[in-house]
């Protein structure tokens, strides 16, 4: 990361079109090594839905799905360093070629230490998040006066047809909808940046989520057009069974450190 003279992490802005670009070098970084992508990705998957098996597995699951998700990103980082390297010793005019043995174990060591950091930001984020969901909720119960505890509500209802009671719900139920939307829109770009920040940078959690708030939002154009863009991919990709999500979530972590490298270390991560 880049420090200010006065010892402050300063980050790049960069320009809206960057979050389409995000995407190119995370298929990139895939295409060093499909099948390791692939390989780690679905023992990841299949670890989760083991998890989800056991009590209160889904919560100890959602926990873990940001420090899971950032073993990624520090592959993408071992991957395009072993590339650089690879290319800058090769001569002029042939193809460099990486060996990417061992890249597996080098970033789970490097990931491993910074684990428990990870964790706790996780949770950190997980807190604000349903903190955010508690209070749109009430602003919004305050505003359009939904207050189901309200004796006259509750008489109102008993008094309403099965019609109205339907068309009611469906509006709750929408509302409802769009209230989660808006939170998990808000969260994925401004906590976009924690997990790397935590594992690649050497923040703690606390600092790498104040960080990625600044940074996320200083960057709203790029962090959402790319946001934007992951919504038509998650509907391709669980097409297939969900098959797609193996090449998926790697160029998403493939993206995920390209993102974090232009912004945080001041260059572009070559594609």
């Amino acid at each position: 990361m880049i420090h200010a003279p006065s010892g402050d992490v300063v980050f790049a802005h960069v320009p809206a079109a960057r979050g389409l670009a995000w995407w190119g070098q995370g298929w990139s970084s895939f295409l060093r090594a499909p099948w390791a992508w692939v390989g780690m990705t679905l023992a990841l998957l299949l670890g989760s839905m083991l998890l989800h098996l056991l009590p209160l597995g889904a919560v100890v699951a959602q926990a873990l799905s940001m420090p899971l998700f950032t073993l990624g990103a520090v592959f993408a980082s071992v991957l395009r360093r072993r590339w650089k390297r690879a290319r800058d010793i090769t001569p002029q005019g042939l193809a460099a070629e990486a060996d990417n043995e061992g890249a597996l174990g080098e970033s789970s060591r490097q990931w491993g230490a910074r684990f428990g950091q990870l964790l706790l930001a996780s949770l950190l984020v997980l807190g604000m998040a349903f903190a955010l969901l508690v209070l749109l909720g009430a602003a919004l119960a305050g505003l359009f006066g939904i207050g189901l505890l309200r004796l006259e509500s509750i008489g109102h209802m008993m008094q309403s047809s099965p019609g109205e009671l339907v068309a009611g719900g469906a509006g709750l139920l929408l509302v409802a909808a769009l209230l989660l939307l808006l939170v998990l829109l808000v969260c994925s770009v401004g906590f976009w940046f924690v997990g790397t920040l935590v594992s690649l940078g050497g923040a703690d959690a606390w600092t790498a989520v104040k960080l990625s708030l600044r940074a996320a939002y200083g960057n709203l154009g790029a962090l959402l057009l790319f946001t934007i863009l992951l919504i038509p991919l998650t509907i391709l990709a669980m097409i297939p069974m969900g098959l797609g999500l193996l090449i998926l979530l790697p160029v998403l972590s493939g993206a995920s450190y390209a993102s974090y490298a232009e912004v945080f270390d001041g260059a572009r991560a070559d594609a």
